[in-house]
């Protein structure tokens, strides 16, 4: 803060430099974030859970790869997937999330003729070293892919087994590898591929759609696909379902990917939330910066103010300047002896030390706070020492003025006025034109 006239500015926090520089990087770091949402996927990438984006081990990814490696069209839908499928083409929901949204998208697959419908199993949880991989898989409760399955049919149980099972194809030559699996229990569904314990795959008519239903996404996933045959029977799937020519489409609605990438709510998910931060960091500092003083500037001041007082400043600083301040204490002293000399007619014939007797004698019956001896020994001393900081002397010329005053008016005992000291004599506390 700086005063000027009676009036105070506020400076900057920082320089208009320092500001730029801030605004550049703010303003860079959000257009690398917009160029990132446009030129990526922030919704699919570093993505862990059970989905045809994720490499973990419960996502599909490889399942997709494999087929588009067989010159199979496949296609990633995020809305309206069942309308897109339609007749022609195969509709994938596999291991959709358990949540309101995605149990609405499912409740759309009757506008497809066939789908293939995949149950979850595992939830995820990732490893935060790299978030592609997960740390750990518990199995979710069987009540999550049976509130899946009750989109298609009302009577249906899901168990889980630990027994071996000798698998059985109705009408199906391959068989997939699996331990402890997932299977279904219920009298509406038409076994495919079945064991001792339930079905592993089978069929669902209703309305208008044929329903395929894989209990157990084992066969599909990253991490079981490659076990045995099950890259075969998980293609052979999509083969006996494909309509010629047509195209198959995972659903990825039923995961929470939205139609296009909103670039908002990205900028909310790791990584680009960091950008962010930064950004608001920035503009924190630029508003920060920018709040020294609100409304209109103030004036500037004048080079040199015009009076007394702008005088006596500019000369006080042009004498400290040229650091002859000892000079000036001597000088000074002896003003203040002229002045005192025109007030109390001091006796012309005095030498130095007679002269201090006299005005020591003077003070006590005028009651003085300090004597002039002291005052002068100690202006004497402050004259010799040239290096001395400037209060040191602003002190020495205080206490001088200070005895120069009592000596003239008397000794002031309160703020109020000049009233006569206890000490003072009576010549002093008579005399006229003193403030009572």
């Amino acid at each position: 803060m700086t005063q000027t006239g009676g009036m105070t500015q506020s400076a900057g926090v920082f320089t208009f430099r320092a500001v730029a520089i801030l605004v550049l990087v703010g303003s860079l770091s959000f257009a690398a974030a917009a160029l990132i949402s446009v030129f990526s996927d922030p919704q699919s990438e570093r993505t862990f859970g059970a989905n045809a984006y994720s490499h973990s081990a419960i996502g599909h990814k490889a399942w997709v790869e494999i087929l588009r490696s067989l010159e199979h069209p496949v296609a990633i839908s995020r809305k309206a997937s069942a309308e897109k499928a339609g007749s022609e083409n195969l509709l994938i929901m596999a291991q959709p999330d358990n949540d309101e949204d995605a149990l609405q998208a499912l409740g759309t697959m009757e506008e497809a003729w066939i789908v293939l419908l995949v149950l979850p199993k595992w939830d995820g949880i990732p490893d935060f070293r790299n978030r592609r991989w997960l740390f750990q898989m518990p199995p979710l409760a069987t009540s999550v892919p049976e509130s899946v399955l009750g989109e298609v049919m009302e009577r249906a149980v899901v168990v889980r087994s630990d027994d071996p099972q000798d698998w059985q194809g109705f009408d199906w030559d391959i068989m997939p590898s699996l331990s402890d699996p997932q299977l279904i229990l219920s009298p509406d569904i038409e076994p495919i591929v079945a064991g001792k314990d339930g079905t592993l795959l089978g069929e669902v008519r209703s309305g208008g759609t044929t329903y395929w239903i894989l209990s157990d996404p084992d066969v599909i996933s990253n991490s079981g696909i490659d076990e045995g045959d099950n890259a075969l029977f998980a293609v052979a799937m999509v083969e006996t379902l494909l309509p010629s020519g047509g195209t198959v489409i995972f659903d990825e609605a039923i995961h929470g990917f939205t139609a296009a990438p909103d670039l908002w709510r990205a900028l909310l998910t790791f990584p680009l939330n960091l950008a962010a931060l930064q950004l608001l960091a920035a503009v924190a500092v630029l508003v920060w910066a920018a709040a020294g003083r609100f409304g209109a500037p103030l004036p500037t001041a004048p080079r040199l103010e015009a009076g007394k007082r702008g005088l006596i400043e500019n000369t006080a600083n042009l004498f400290e300047y040229a650091g002859n301040l000892p000079d000036i204490l001597r000088r000074y002293h002896d003003t203040c002896l002229r002045d005192l000399g025109r007030h109390m007619h001091i006796p012309a014939d005095l030498d130095r030390s007679a002269l201090a007797e006299w005005l020591d004698r003077v003070g006590r019956a005028r009651g003085t706070s300090h004597r002039y001896s002291e005052i002068n020994s100690e202006a004497a001393a402050a004259s010799q020492q040239l290096n001395r900081p400037l209060p040191y002397f602003l002190r020495a010329a205080q206490r001088l003025y200070r005895w120069k005053q009592e000596m003239i008016y008397g000794h002031r005992a309160d703020p109020n006025g000049l009233h006569a000291h206890s000490r003072a004599g009576r010549q002093d506390r008579d005399r006229t034109g003193r403030r009572a």
